[in-house]
């Protein structure tokens, strides 16, 4: 019998290694049974979103897709090519577990099968329409009597995409194709609902009811909770002080607490392991803020400062607009300072408290500003 292991960094699969999530698998399972068109899957970095909807997927136990789109979250622009061939890879992989799907895949245009690996053409006129293949899907899933789930993981990095609009697909397959769930998760929520347009009256998903499921991070006392019934699993002895150093330091995020977890198992579980679980965490966070930057590059240094000024305390748009002046010698203007502001918060790297003030949502990334591992 394979044991429970709360302390492994890939995405969870079975319902016994999630903590704490039954209420919104619950939900996100009913949504998928019930074949609800639009479902939103919403939580900041490392909350477990990847886990919940594979442990839903594999509960249910009928074909999906599942297509992981954080392959594009390093690159500036997504090219046609560079979508085309990672559907055909998302679904290949599909094809090998629902043999039957692939019949239904040689009705589609420009669609080339080799065994159970399926190719779609990019180029020109003879560019494989999305439309297609989610209508094939939808005949197979019609024929079948099943909803079939195609998931678009950390879906706003798809904003980047250049000569394809997907929002009018989703609109069809919302309006048109009963036997599909489209199920769209995202960590950067604003840029996630900028992408959908869902409030825009042109956009064609405006007015479409969305079922929303909301992944927070663990209250102290669940974290608690997770480090202990963790280590127990491992028949390891954790001081509790040890394990309250952590989780002041980890804040309730699950990804890194697991991410402790994995390295007290290797270097013991002590206060050492919890610096070191912060030292090298930083490097991720960091990266994934250069990704941020990267297509930033004009206002690069002034996000750096802003997240410096809020790294060691939280600060209100005035204090961080004196703050930015005094370290540039001129005024900002209100527009570009709110816009600068906005970004950062629809990226998830910052959020406001219950004070209106602005501060840095990741503990490992705050850490590597304060820590100085950061520079401007």
């Amino acid at each position: 019998m394979i044991p429970i292991v709360y302390f492994d960094e890939r995405p969870k699969e079975k319902r016994e290694d999630l903590y704490d999530r039954e209420e919104e698998l619950s939900s996100l399972i009913n949504y998928i049974r019930n074949c609800k068109p639009l479902i939103l899957i919403l939580g900041l970095r490392r909350t477990g979103k990847t886990s919940l909807v594979k442990v839903a997927i594999n509960e249910i136990k009928r074909p999906s897709i599942y297509i992981d789109c954080r392959v594009f979250e390093e690159k500036i622009a997504i090219s046609i090519e560079d979508f085309i061939r990672h559907l055909g890879n998302s679904i290949s992989s599909s094809l090998r577990r629902w043999k039957g799907l692939i019949e239904y895949m040689k009705s589609i245009r420009s669609a080339s099968i080799f065994g159970f690996r399926i190719e779609f053409s990019w180029k020109g006129e003879s560019r494989t329409s999305i439309s297609e293949v989610f209508d094939a899907i939808n005949s197979y899933g019609e024929d079948k009597g099943l909803c079939i789930p195609i998931i678009f993981d950390e879906v706003q990095e798809l904003s980047k995409l250049k000569g394809i609009n997907l929002l009018p697909i989703f609109a069809y397959a919302y309006d048109n194709l009963r036997n599909i769930s489209v199920i769209l998760t995202g960590s950067k929520i604003g840029l996630l609902y900028r992408f959908l347009k869902i409030n825009d009256s042109s956009s064609p998903l405006y007015g479409r009811v969305k079922f929303e499921i909301n992944l927070k991070n663990l209250s102290r006392r669940e974290s608690i909770d997770y480090l202990i019934k963790g280590f127990n699993q491992l028949n390891i002895k954790a001081p509790i002080d040890v394990i309250e150093y952590a989780v002041d330091r980890l804040n309730g995020i699950i990804g890194w607490l697991t991410y402790f977890g994995v390295k007290a198992i290797i270097h013991g579980v002590k206060r050492e392991t919890v610096d070191l679980t912060l030292i090298e965490g930083s490097k991720l966070a960091i990266s994934e803020l250069e990704n941020f930057l990267k297509i930033r590059p004009i206002a690069r240094k002034r996000y750096l400062i802003i997240l410096r000024r809020i790294a060691d305390n939280p600060a209100s748009w005035s204090e961080i607009k004196r703050y930015l002046e005094s370290i540039e010698g001129r005024v900002i203007s209100k527009s570009n300072l709110t816009l600068l502001l906005r970004n950062l918060v629809n990226a998830g790297f910052i959020s406001k408290n219950n004070e209106n003030k602005y501060y840095i949502v990741d503990p490992i990334l705050r850490y590597a500003f304060y820590s100085g591992l950061i520079k401007l």
